[in-house]
C-alpha cells in the first residue's frame, strides 16, 4: 500500500477510489485489460463483493482478517474492533458507523485510521479526518499522537437551508434579583424557577441585589436583560 494506491504489479495500479467511480466489474474490466489472471481477478472482487454487504465496521474488518491472514497486521484489527466498539458504545447522537474499505483521504500525513462524515441527503461527504501521529514530529522532532478532522461548512449550510433550518431567535432575557442574606433553603427554589425558565427558552441569570438597584437593573438592561424578577425575604 502506497498512501493513496493499492498496488497490483510492478507498474500498473489501481487507485481505491475506482471501486467507488466505475464499480466492481469496471474494476474487472481494467484488471483483465491490464493482464492480469482471472483467478486473482475473482478472488479480490468475491472479497469486495462480500465487504459491499458488510456495513458493520467490527465484521467488516474480522471479514479482512480471515481473508487475508498474515497480509493484515494484527494491530490494525485490534485498533479498529476497539474503535467501534468504543464509539457505538458512547455516541451521544444518532448516526451509523460505516466500514468502507475503499475510503481513500487525498492527503499523505495520514497514519491510521481515516473517516469521513456522509449525509444521504446531500449525496457526498460533508468532513473528513483521520490519525496524523507524525505530522507533528515533522516541526518538533518528537512524534505525537494526533487526530483531527475538517468539515465543509458550504455543504452543511446548504443542507440546512434545503432543510428548511432557521436560525433561532435570541431567548428572551431575564434577570433574577435575589435579596442578600436570602435564606438558603428558598434559595433552592429559586435555581430550580431558573432552571425550569432555562428549559423554556428562556436566558436567566440570578444574581445577588444590590443597594443601588435602579443602577443594577440600568447595567443588566444594556446587556440586553428585558424582564427582572425580584426575590425578597418575606
Amino acid at each position: 500500500m502506497e498512501k493513496t494506491w493499492r498496488w497490483f504489479g510492478k507498474k500498473d495500479k489501481i487507485t481505491l477510489a475506482m471501486l467507488q467511480q466505475i464499480g466492481v466489474e469496471g474494476v474487472a474490466s481494467e484488471l483483465a485489460q491490464d493482464g492480469y489472471p482471472q483467478e486473482n481477478i475473482d478472488k479480490y472482487l468475491d472479497l469486495f463483493k462480500l465487504l459491499e454487504q458488510t456495513r458493520d465496521v467490527t465484521e467488516g474488518v474480522k471479514i479482512l482478517s480471515e481473508k487475508l491472514g498474515e497480509y493484515l497486521d494484527e494491530e490494525v484489527v485490534t485498533n479498529m474492533t476497539e474503535i467501534a466498539t468504543a464509539v457505538n458504545a458512547t455516541k451521544g447522537a444518532k448516526f451509523e458507523l460505516v466500514f468502507d474499505p475503499t475510503l481513500v483521504r487525498g492527503m499523505s500525513y495520514y497514519t491510521g485510521t481515516i473517516f469521513e462524515i456522509s449525509m444521504p441527503e446531500l449525496g457526498a461527504a460533508c468532513g473528513g479526518g483521520g490519525r496524523y501521529d507524525k505530522m507533528i514530529g515533522k516541526f518538533t522532532g518528537n512524534d505525537v499522537p494526533a487526530c483531527g478532522f475538517s468539515i465543509g461548512f458550504e455543504r452543511i449550510i446548504l443542507l440546512l437551508m434545503e432543510s428548511g433550518f432557521k436560525i433561532p431567535e435570541s431567548p428572551k432575557k431575564v434577570a433574577y434579583l435575589v435579596e442578600k442574606k436570602y435564606p438558603a433553603d428558598k434559595l433552592v427554589d429559586v435555581m430550580n424557577q431558573a432552571k425550569d425558565a432555562r428549559a423554556n427558552g428562556q436566558q436567566v441569570l440570578v444574581v445577588r441585589m444590590n443597594k443601588n438597584k435602579k443602577f443594577q437593573k440600568e447595567q443588566l438592561m444594556k446587556e440586553g436583560y428585558e424582564e427582572f424578577v425580584e426575590f425578597f425575604n418575606r
